[in-house]
Parts: structure tokens; C-alpha cells; sequence
């Protein structure tokens, strides 16, 4: 199978138990390593749930993690990452943010900072160089920001760019893309830039479950059960999902719909609205929050994704890991699994519900035979591993340690 050419850091099927001799300083204990990781807060969201399944590997290698939520509140997972052995220090985004957080850099005696809020990285980088952090690091999540490219806004990210550009000491993109948009298109020329590919727990999706989900919906046998699991934020697009059902119904087919993620009454009008306009009101059910998305995933027939943009849409990996297929808006992030899975039906973002329909009747004819443990061998084969994931980090954090390789000076830039 075909891999996208560029700076992509893999480990090939990294045991566990090796990460920590490869953290080690020599025999005896993991050297410890303070990092401090900021994120806007700690909610339910693909970049944060990644980080924190990361955490007992990287704890394993001797990382002491410390997290900074730039919105001045701790989030929804920070007891679990504090359960962990993680801390979480709410740092609000005022006039007083500079000096308290160069304190707390001082105080933490932080070796690596490592921020993870697209470009505004670039304010969180300099701090740290002017902290005197050793490794400083700037992780593109996506395909951009979501905010309007206004005048200012545009100054705004090129300023924030640049900054990176000088002060970071490694630029990370979840995928090719990610570093593409976000950052700049001319990434695989600068030798600080790679993709570090999020990795999945394959652990978590295997864990049996007790809810039947076609009894749940009463759902009658050989109809289609698309699924689609996120946050109802707008580029989420879920309500396409309701449009597609109804394009469905309308040829013929019989299905339902069935979305997982947090409850918000806007987003839910918007999902049920356009339920009751296609005529499909009785086919589309709201799950809410759910812990147990892979045994979702293995019960369902199709799990669609029509975001309007993503980076590394994990939501496509856990499918594919249960071998349940995917049909997705064509996004860089998207096209980036596709190279190295099978089981992926790309629709072009803008396409009407029609398309959509036609696409999950594709991936779904001619009947698949399911068989889920070579999904998951696929997936253990890819660079899509916790294990993958956990070395590259810890590559990059080593070089925290004294006579750890390191250029002091950032590698030049590429033209901004």
C-alpha cells in the first residue's frame, strides 16, 4: 500500500515495553522529563481524548506531565488526566498570562513545552524560548482555525507563523495536511516540520458492551444503521447526516441514523430540522455522550463523517480498527488514511445529499464480509499505533536531557 512521501515519523510496531528503555539515560529508572502541554481546556474533543490515551506510555518513559488551559478553566477530562499523575494549572488568556506563565515554567522547571492551539503557538513558543525551555514545540491539529480570514485575522496568523517559525524547535502536523494549512505549504523543506500521525487504543474499542443498538432503535433486519460519532460543533456538518438518510429512504433503501456526541440544543434543531424536512423525522436518533463507541462502531453497517474539516479524524481510524466502513467528506486528513487503510468512500465536501446516499450504498455494496481481527491487524501495522505515536513524542522530548541531541538555535526557516 502507497505512503505519502515527507518528514513522517513512524515507529515500526514499537512494543510497549520498549518505549522505556528508549527514554532511559542508562540503566536504572526513566530520566525524568517535565513537560508542559497547553490546550485551550480539557473537553471532549479528537486532539485531547488522543493526548490523554497517551498518557501511561509516556508516564511509563518517565514524562512528568503538566497541562496549561488557556481558557482559564480546567475541562471535562482533567480529573481523569489528574488521575494519570498529570496536573493542571488554568492559566487565563489576560495581561498578566506572559509573566504567569514564565513562572510557572521557572517553578515546574519545565525542559519541554509543547502547545497544542494552532498558530497562537507561536505566542506559547517564544514565552518558553524566553524561559530559557529547551524543546519547544508547535502541534497543528488541523486543517486550520475555523475562524473568518479577515484582514486582521490573516496578520494575525502570518505574525503567529513566523514567530513559530523562529522559535519553535519542532512543527508537528497530525498529518500532511494539517501542517500544509495550518502552517505552510512548503513544510517538508524544513527539517524541524514532521507528521506525528495520532495513534489509536485499540484496547478501549475492543471492550464488549451490552447495548443492543438495533433493539434500541427497533430497527427492523437488513436496514442500514450509518452512524456518525462527534461533537456538535458546526464543522461537524451532522446534519447532513439526516439529509443523507432521507436521500436514502427516498431510493428505496431503508435506514437510520444515529449520532453520538454531546447534547446542544442548536446543533440538535439543526439535526432533527432537517430530519422533519426529509420526511425521515422517525429514522434519526440522539444518543448523546457514549463511552462505548467501539462496540457502536462494530454494530453499526456504516459510519459516516461529513465535516467540513478535520486533521486526523480519528473518528475514521476506530471505525476502520473494528473493520466498519467509512464514507467521509474529502479532506487532506481523510485522503491521508485512505492511503494507508482500505474501507474509506470519499464525497466531496460540497456535494448534495444525493451524493452522500450514493456513497454509503457504494461502501456498502457488494455486501462486505466483516472480520474485525484483520482489521485490527491493519490498523497494528500502520502508523496509527498508540505505540507509534508515544516513541515519536518521546524522540522529540528526549532531547530535554543533558547531552540530548539539540540545536539550540532553531534550523532556518522557511520563507514565511
Amino acid at each position: 500500500m502507497s505512503r505519502p512521501l515527507g518528514n513522517l515519523a513512524r515507529d515500526e510496531s514499537t512494543p510497549t515495553g520498549k518505549l522505556v528503555d528508549a527514554a532511559l539515560d542508562g540503566p536504572g529508572e526513566p530520566a525524568r522529563c517535565h513537560v508542559v502541554r497547553v490546550f485551550g481546556s480539557l473537553d471532549v474533543g479528537g486532539a485531547e481524548r488522543r493526548t490523554v490515551e497517551l498518557l501511561p506510555l509516556l508516564a511509563e518513559a518517565g514524562v512528568v506531565l503538566h497541562f496549561v488551559t488557556l481558557s482559564g478553566r480546567a475541562g471535562v477530562l482533567a480529573p481523569t488526566v489528574e488521575r494519570m499523575g498529570a496536573t493542571v494549572h488554568p492559566l487565563p488568556l489576560d495581561l498578566r498570562f506572559p509573566i504567569r506563565f514564565l513562572r510557572l515554567l521557572r517553578r515546574l522547571e519545565a525542559q519541554v513545552v509543547h502547545s497544542d492551539v494552532s498558530t497562537f503557538s507561536g505566542v506559547l513558543v517564544l514565552l518558553a524560548a524566553l524561559g530559557g525551555v529547551r524543546v519547544r514545540i508547535a502541534h497543528f491539529r488541523s486543517d486550520g482555525d475555523g475562524r473568518p480570514s479577515t484582514a486582521r485575522r490573516r496578520i494575525q496568523r502570518w505574525v503567529m507563523r513566523r514567530l513559530i517559525s523562529i522559535f519553535a524547535t519542532d512543527v508537528v502536523g497530525v498529518s500532511p495536511g494539517a501542517l500544509s494549512n495550518a502552517y505552510r505549504p512548503s513544510w517538508e523543506a524544513d527539517p524541524r516540520c514532521r507528521v506525528i500521525p495520532n495513534g489509536i487504543d485499540l484496547g478501549r474499542l475492543a471492550r464488549p458492551g451490552d447495548f443492543d443498538l438495533r433493539a434500541s432503535l427497533g430497527a427492523a433486519p437488513g436496514e442500514v444503521i450509518c452512524l456518525h460519532v462527534g461533537r456538535p460543533a458546526p464543522e461537524k456538518r451532522r446534519w447532513i447526516v439526516s439529509q443523507a438518510v432521507a436521500a436514502l429512504a427516498g431510493s428505496g433503501r431503508a435506514c437510520r441514523a444515529v449520532l453520538v456526541g454531546a447534547r446542544d440544543a442548536e446543533d440538535e434543531a439543526r439535526v432533527l430540522g432537517a430530519a422533519e424536512a426529509g420526511g425521515v423525522a422517525a429514522l434519526v436518533h440522539l444518543l448523546g455522550a457514549r463511552e462505548d463507541v467501539g462496540d457502536l462502531m462494530r454494530q453499526a453497517d456504516v459510519v459516516v463523517l461529513p465535516s467540513d474539516r478535520e486533521g486526523l479524524p480519528g473518528v475514521v481510524l476506530e471505525a476502520l480498527a473494528v473493520g466498519t466502513a467509512v464514507v467521509a467528506s474529502d479532506l487532506p486528513g481523510v485522503r491521508f488514511i485512505a492511503q494507508q487503510l482500505p474501507g474509506v468512500t470519499v464525497v466531496a465536501r460540497d456535494a448534495p445529499p444525493s451524493a452522500w446516499a450514493e456513497a454509503i450504498h457504494r461502501a456498502l455494496h457488494p455486501a462486505r464480509q466483516r472480520d474485525p481481527e484483520a482489521a485490527a491487524r491493519a490498523l497494528r501495522a500502520s502508523v496509527f499505533t498508540l505505540e507509534a505515536a508515544a516513541s515519536a513524542h518521546l524522540a522529540m522530548y528526549r532531547r530535554c536531557a543533558p547531552g540530548g541531541r539539540h540545536e539550540e538555535t532553531a534550523a532556518p526557516a522557511c520563507a514565511a
